[in-house]
């Protein structure tokens, strides 16, 4: 099972340090120009639990991305030092886990992704040191809504391929699709909206949800779902940190978008979130083309969308030196084998982890026995003592 609740990294835009206006902050992150005409590429992509890593060139470097419909763009140190980018201004942001910290601004004078040329970039300066598993997805950052509105974008999740032109035209897979209107805040955020289990409601289009559906608690409160499950420890995993919360799972009857009505899909919620969010899951169903600059999001169904929601009823983190369990689905297998929050992952169907030299390695062969295997022999350190658990994935709805 993939880490479903890894949050939008950077969608709160707060005051100052240094006085500056929210107009004059905006008008730096925001700052974006494409200057590629007719052109069209497309560009391989990888699939990291649902997050898509693009190659993006900065300057001489090229850099590993997480392509991200509901953040800003962002830049580490590294980046910074090695392209010379200046300090524009101090600001103080949060993530949506309502977690803040204070960080740089800047711009990239030119940005390179594929035959897509884009200049004077806006970007924050973050090096993601509070949650060190966002290192794991990135060694660049995120590429956000600002640069990705500037071009039509083409997900294609089957090719593994993100598509990027100029011009709407130039896309194939625009047969039998549908359009949907969305609308732009003024920070840039995507919204469309949806119906649950018949309910309309507003949803922000953000790829830095790896799910499908993630509500707020007065939406959660508010749909009809007679299936929830409760999920304990570790919530939203921002840029600034990691918040300890609880976290629901519904399972929603019906989910319409456009036209199109999925079945038996679940939806993720807790206090923390600021809104509900519509996540890169949905490229599991439709091809996705983006054409923000036009306000639409057209969908292209693909004729093979069924699957159904299986756990281990356990989900996995990382710090400095080990993985641990980080969420525990109450009255779930893992539990009821005797699992507990927090206990260090040792070994995994008799393999050590330890003979996996990096966390980041260790942290994904986990995450991809998780997504694929039926059952599991886990041997967690608990305190001094080893222990080992037998664990069955299962269909809880």
């Amino acid at each position: 099972m993939k880490n479903i609740l890894f949050a939008t990294f950077l969608f709160l835009f707060c005051i100052s340090s240094k006085g500056q206006t929210a107009k004059e902050q905006l008008s730096i992150v925001n700052s974006v120009k494409l200057v590629s005409k007719n052109f069209y590429d497309e560009i391989p992509f990888s699939d990291k639990l649902g997050y898509y890593t693009i190659q993006v060139k900065i300057d001489t470097g090229s850099y590993e991305y997480i392509f991200e419909t509901g953040g800003y763009n962002t830049v580490t140190s590294k980046i910074m030092e090695n392209a010379n980018l200046p300090s524009l201004m101090e600001v103080e942001v949060g993530s949506s886990n309502k977690i803040k910290s204070k960080i740089k601004l800047s711009k990239i004078p030119l940005l390179q992704i594929g035959k897509a040329q884009f200049k004077n970039v806006g970007v924050f300066n973050f090096d993601f040191s509070a949650s060190p598993v966002i290192n794991c997805y990135t060694n660049g950052g995120l590429i956000g809504k600002s640069v990705i509105g500037e071009a039509v974008w083409q997900i294609d999740y089957k090719k593994s391929v993100i598509r990027v032109s100029d011009n709407l035209a130039k896309m194939p897979n625009l047969d039998n699709s549908e359009k949907i209107k969305i609308e732009l805040d003024k920070t840039l955020n995507p919204f469309l909206k949806l119906t649950i289990n018949g309910k309309e409601e507003k949803f922000m289009l953000d790829f830095g949800f790896g799910g499908l559906i993630s509500l707020t608690e007065k939406t959660a409160s508010s749909i009809k779902s007679a299936n929830k499950l409760t999920i304990e420890g570790e919530g939203n995993v921002g840029a600034n940190g990691v918040l300890n919360e609880k976290t629901y799972v519904n399972l929603l009857e019906t989910l319409t978008i456009g036209k199109s009505e999925l079945k038996n899909k679940v939806a993720y919620s807790s206090k923390s979130n600021n809104y509900n969010l519509l996540g890169s899951e949905l490229t599991k169903y439709f091809i996705v083309t983006l054409n923000f600059k036009d306000k639409e999001l057209i969908l292209t169904p693909f004729a093979d969308t069924e699957n159904s929601f299986e756990t281990f009823g356990f989900n996995i983190n990382l710090d400095s030196s080990k993985i641990y369990v980080s969420k525990l689905f109450k009255e779930l297998n893992a539990q009821k084998e005797g699992l507990l929050l927090f206990d260090e992952i040792i070994a995994v169907n008799g393999k050590q982890l330890n003979n996996l030299a990096a966390l980041c390695d260790r942290y994904f062969y986990v995450n991809n026995i998780l997504r694929t295997e039926k059952e599991i022999l886990l041997k967690i350190k608990r305190g001094s003592e080893d222990k080992e658990f037998l664990i069955e994935r299962q269909k809880p709805f």
